[in-house]
């Protein structure tokens, strides 16, 4: 039988195999096809701009409480991380562990999850059915769940938040723990003021020329008084909240400012720096392993790490890297990762096994962060029982001094 003759089976398209490859490599990847490898500069960062602005959008399911403050809770989103991480590593079918979560939480959370089914059903990739709910979820895990689509390790990516939000919600109970006492005991010492001052209308002066006794020595008294020291202390709460609140939102652009300010500072730095090094790490090991290319590799590492500081180094990156610089000199570029970081990378590449040495590295991060934030929460909390302590004392010495003062007059009129 003459084999050259034989008619050739029909083959499938380099298109067609290229989608049934990628849908085998993580059933979570949107279902639209696969273009061609050689793109075009300005197409690839279309593409990624687009991924971009996609996050950046204002999608139909969203409240306007989670637009401002966010939605899923702490404890919520740990063990949403947690269980979807256990599922997949199983190989439970997406859609069936969507449909197990849709039975648990409350209504909102509930309702998120039905409409993530319906878009999962409709072709949209776990991370845009998330990106679909608003602020419903952090950015912070939705960027992570795009960098796992693209390496095909979704499930080391949940586990991964699930730590990371643990870790978190451990160091916000030790927090807590801190400075549940002493805010107990500045809310008795401000009810005390606030009697003082009240008690301090009462009293007159002996004569027209005399001024009448003052109690607190601030020159409140009466109901005018207590309504005058809330109002200040409002408006001091007031300033708190709104600044934390703008450098939480990265208001101004003020992390490019802070974080080279506090990274240094002990205590207060690691928590800064440690756990985005992580994420970044992670990620970028994840993307390389999955021979994603170079560009994307380290858009989505640093998107991952949430920290608008190592953000605003992107540009600086993909332009070292279209330049043909390796990869410790694209990321060392912008002048950002501290130095540890940029070794490890060089002596990855040197050895061949950069993803496995970002890998590596990115578990002593964690460590680090971990431990970072156990302190923070310790140091924080004594912080906040001293500052609460010396209000009071302050308190009571200025009540102190106004009656000795009372005694020592009577005694020099004598």
């Amino acid at each position: 039988m003459n084999m050259s003759s034989s008619q050739p089976p029909n083959r499938k398209s380099s298109r067609e195999d290229s989608r049934d490859s990628n849908s085998r490599r993580s059933p979570l990847l949107p279902k639209t096809p696969i273009r061609s490898s050689k793109l075009s500069k300005d197409d690839s960062s279309d593409k990624e701009r687009s991924s971009d602005n996609a996050l950046a959008s204002s999608p139909s399911n969203s409240t306007t409480w989670e637009s401002i403050f966010g939605g899923i809770s702490l404890t919520q989103l740990e063990s949403f991380c947690s269980r979807m991480a256990t599922g997949l590593r199983s190989g439970v079918d997406l859609l069936r562990l969507l449909e197990s979560e849709s039975k648990h939480g409350n209504t909102r959370h509930r309702q998120v999850i039905e409409h993530m089914i319906q878009s999962v059903r409709g072709g949209e990739s776990l991370s845009g059915a998330m990106t679909l709910q608003g602020n419903y979820f952090p950015v912070l895990l939705t960027r992570m769940l795009i960098a796992g689509e693209h390496s095909g390790r979704v499930e080391h990516c949940f586990q991964e938040m699930a730590n990371h939000y643990r870790n978190l919600k451990r160091a916000r109970s030790t927090f807590i723990d801190q400075v549940s006492f002493p805010l107990i005991s500045l809310g008795i010492g401000l009810g005390v003021i606030t009697l003082v001052i009240f008690i301090n209308g009462f009293f007159e002066s002996g004569s027209p020329n005399e001024p009448a006794f003052d109690l607190t020595g601030i020159g409140l008294r009466g109901g005018t008084g207590v309504l005058i020291f809330w109002f200040v202390i409002g408006l001091f709460g007031s300033a708190l909240a709104v600044t934390a609140f703008g450098i939480w939102k990265n208001w101004f652009g003020c992390h490019h400012k802070l974080v080279p300010l506090v990274r240094n500072v002990p205590v207060i730095g690691p928590v800064f720096t440690t756990s985005a090094l992580s994420r970044l790490s992670m990620t970028l090991s994840m993307m390389l392993g999955a021979g994603v290319d170079a560009r994307r590799s380290v858009r989505e590492a640093l998107m991952a790490t949430g920290n608008f500081y190592y953000i605003s180094g992107i540009e600086q990156v993909e332009q070292s890297i279209r330049q043909g610089k390796t990869f410790s000199e694209a990321l060392d570029a912008p002048k950002l990762l501290p130095s540890e970081f940029i070794q490890t990378v060089e002596v990855g590449e040197l050895a061949g096994s950069d993803s496995e040495s970002l890998e590596r590295l990115a578990i002593v991060y964690r460590e680090q962060a971990e431990a970072a934030l156990a302190r923070f929460a310790v140091v924080a909390g004594v912080a906040v029982w001293m500052m609460i302590a010396g209000l009071i004392i302050f308190a009571i010495f200025t009540i102190f001094f106004q009656i000795m003062k009372v005694y020592t007059d009577a005694l020099n009129f004598k």
